[in-house]
């Protein structure tokens, strides 16, 4: 491989590589061996089919393909520890030749560690909560089981707080309607929490068929932002109120539940709200302990690129959640006219955060010298194939040269938090 670097700022370098073809062959036989398992080849079973026959039945060219990605990380990485830099982050790949019988030739812009001054962080004393469960939370969640098996009964009142209300609602915006907000004989608990904050309230008093039209403001943390901290106005109609009638908290009722008793039913709630409590304790812990130690420490310039594929990363993170919640991304961006680009540049100063958080775990991890040992590496990647038994695409790409670099950083970055948790954290 012959590997030419080129220096583009103090915190980025280009290398250009060039990959020989006895160097990539391996990684196009792996890449028959791939593709005779999803085309059928006569004569021969899955997999099993000799090179050359896999490359006149699926095309040369389509061998190169499926091989590339693998051939770019695997000599990325070599070209990185041969020419002993400390890159950090992901590099920007760009292709430069690919033609079947000559070397591979691609370049990659990545971001080198800045300069750090950590500083003395072990000084730095954080002290635990405890994890304790007051009987007012357990008796909250002996509530709301017991809603979850509420019978409901259609009744000619006002709704009352704890009623289920079917409702049909509009929401507008200097008097242009919301886009997704309208909802046609929506089912609502009137003091769960589910709307935002007064918009139940609003609803208490009314009886079926009744309307009513109120003005709120959105809080100001609301996931869409064109919404947030807005006055918006807001039109329901009752279709029909139920009232909740709760079973009562017996051993029988207990038993349902897979509980014996309500005593042990209320045990075993305790036991789990102490491991949630001790879950987020362990995460506040964390987050303050690196946002303490990230405070005092003295950076050099900051590879742009590093906070550029953060900040995309972040974007398409907030893409998934607005996805999970049954919103298309793209319906999203058009409601609140903006493009993912826009949304990177407000992301920015957080991704820098981000970054320097990773920066700073990565240079303790070498101050400390802990690594991921060869073990530990090994019972991670067996950790994680185990969840795909029968996917053999997907068993390839845990054991790619890649996949094991972001498994190593992994297992490096808990190995850190655990060594500054016993250090300072009473």
């Amino acid at each position: 491989m012959r590997i030419q670097q080129e220096k583009i700022k103090a915190s980025e370098i280009k290398l250009t590589l060039e990959v020989g073809v006895d160097e990539y062959r391996p990684f196009l036989e792996r890449a028959a061996v791939k593709l005779s398992r999803q085309t059928k080849i006569e004569g021969f079973r899955p997999g099993k089919a000799p090179f050359e026959i896999v490359k006149n039945r699926v095309g040369e060219m389509n061998l190169y393909q499926e091989a590339l990605d693998e051939i770019v990380s695997n000599f990325y990485w070599q070209a990185v520890m041969r020419e002993k830099l400390n890159a950090v982050g992901q590099p920007k790949i760009e292709l430069a030749k690919l033609a079947p019988g000559n070397p591979i030739v691609f370049t990659a812009t990545v971001g080198l560690m800045p300069k750090v001054e950590l500083g003395d962080y072990k000084k730095i004393r954080i002290k635990r909560q405890p994890a304790a469960v007051k009987d007012e939370e357990v008796d909250q969640a002996i509530d709301d089981l017991r809603g979850m098996r509420a019978k409901e009964v259609l009744v000619n009142r006002p709704a009352q707080k704890n009623d289920q209300a079917e409702i049909d609602f509009n929401v507008s915006l200097d008097k242009v309607p919301v886009e997704g907000g309208q909802g046609q004989k929506y089912p609502l608990v009137l003091g769960s929490g589910a709307m935002i904050p007064g918009f139940e309230d609003n609803l208490i008093g009314l009886k079926a068929g009744e309307e009513k039209i109120f003005q709120l403001k959105f809080p100001a943390e609301y996931q869409n932002k064109m919404l947030a901290g807005k006055l918006c106005d807001f039109k329901v109609k009752v279709h029909s109120v139920f009232e909740r009638q709760l079973p009562e908290a017996t051993d029988d009722w207990a038993k349902t539940l897979g509980a014996e008793s309500v005593k042990e039913l209320k045990t075993k709630i305790t036991k789990n709200l102490e491991e949630e409590k001790k879950f987020n304790e362990e995460q506040r812990l964390e987050n303050e302990l690196l946002e303490k130690i990230v405070a005092r420490v003295k950076f050099s310039e900051i590879p742009d690129s590093l906070i550029h594929n953060e900040a995309h990363r972040m974007v398409h993170e907030f893409g998934d959640t607005i996805a999970a919640r049954g919103i298309s991304f793209a319906d999203y961006l058009k409601n609140i006219k903006k493009e993912e680009h826009d949304l990177e540049e407000e992301f920015a100063p957080r991704a820098k955060e981000r970054v320097k958080t990773s920066i700073v775990i990565k240079e303790i991890a070498d101050q400390e010298k802990i690594e991921a040992t060869a073990d530990e590496l090994k019972k991670e990647t067996e950790l994680i194939l185990a969840q795909v038994p029968d996917n053999q695409e997907a068993a390839d790409n845990i054991k790619s040269e890649g996949y094991q670099q972001y498994l190593n950083t992994i297992v490096r970055n808990k190995k850190v938090m655990e060594m500054l948790k016993k250090e300072c954290i009473n």
